[in-house]
């Protein structure tokens, strides 16, 4: 059985639900999910994926999200989630679109890239850094990729609106930190990282989720992690499944605001979008299993996906919500 990862973007707290997803993965079914043939991360899962192919376990990765003492891989390595990244809001970005050039190609021609990269494109340039980021990973890896690894990291070209996929033949090569760190630069938040005279940005401006690129990588199984869809309306994805669950979610936490409107949002043009890679890898004959916040995960969030505040209880809830999708 050749397994795959796929693990989504979704700020702070998505890396936090997804390391409870992890441990709940491994705990449940006895596979280690840093065994994957291929591990292919978007934003903060591209972090994730790091720390995972570099050798830490997923109980590792759950302790140091604790703030907990850890040996092995992580001993040692020091991570402000609570301020490393520069809090739950953004400084005020630089006025104008991040990228005009693209931004004129989505309007021409809008059927060639999703929607996301039109909305990325109209973003203001961000003023925030991902180098604690860089930080980390080179700690871990140092700057050079190593030998044989399973890690792909996506990222998007800010210029052309391209996927690309670090560590894939063919690819734009970059160290294993620039590259992570061009994966995890969010448009309007965070400034775009330059390699080669070319600007990159998060993966999720293609897609939060970004499945699809497992197909002809010769995998039986896949799991996808998807901190930013909605798990009610799986597998069968009717639209009514989506729209309740956001309804569900304001009804029970009652968040307030305009961004409770812009993430509702998001999260159903994400669903949609992992809807239809997942349907293509089916269709290839991959078996995929997908895991994505219930509605007691969305509580536990909040609105604000880089609010660290909530860090802790969202990781205590996704243990639990995704063992119980995994027995049910």
């Amino acid at each position: 059985m050749r397994r795959g990862l796929v693990l989504g973007g979704g700020g702070v707290l998505g890396a936090a639900w997804a390391v409870g997803a992890l441990r709940a993965v491994e705990e449940e079914t006895g596979w280690r999910p840093g065994e994957a043939e291929v591990i292919l991360g978007t934003s903060a899962g591209a972090v994730l994926g790091t720390l995972l192919a570099a050798g830490v376990g997923t109980a590792e990765l759950t302790d140091h999200q604790r703030g907990l003492a850890v040996g092995g891989v992580l001993e040692g390595v020091g991570f402000g989630y609570e301020a490393a990244l520069g809090g739950a809001l953004p400084p005020l970005p630089r006025p104008g679109f991040g990228s005009p050039g693209l931004l004129r190609a989505t309007v021409r021609n809008p059927r060639a890239y999703p929607f996301l990269t039109m909305v990325s494109a109209a973003a203001p340039t961000g003023r925030g850094s991902v180098a604690p980021v860089g930080e980390l990973v080179r700690g871990l890896v140092g700057g050079a990729r190593p030998e044989g690894w399973p890690l792909r990291v996506v990222s998007v070209d800010y210029g052309t609106g391209r996927r690309v996929v670090f560590g894939d033949p063919g690819q734009p090569q970059a160290p294993v930190a620039e590259a992570v760190m061009a994966s995890c630069a969010i448009p309007g938040w965070f400034a775009p990282v330059e390699l080669d005279g070319s600007r990159y940005v998060d993966g999720g401006c293609w897609s939060a989720s970004n499945a699809d690129l497992m197909l002809g990588r010769g995998l039986d199984e896949v799991y996808v992690l998807a901190p930013m869809a909605l798990r009610p309306g799986w597998p069968d994805g009717r639209g009514e499944g989506r729209a309740g669950a956001v309804r569900e979610w304001r009804r029970r936490d009652r968040p307030r605001g305009v961004l409770v409107q812009l993430v509702g949002r998001y999260r159903r043009v994400v669903t949609r979008q992992l809807f239809r890679e997942v349907r293509a890898l089916r269709a290839a004959g991959v078996r995929v299993q997908v895991l994505a916040p219930t509605l007691e995960d969305l509580a536990a969030m909040g609105p604000n996906m880089m609010d660290p505040v909530r860090r802790a209880l969202t990781l205590e809830t996704a243990l639990h919500t995704t063992a119980r999708a995994l027995r049910g």
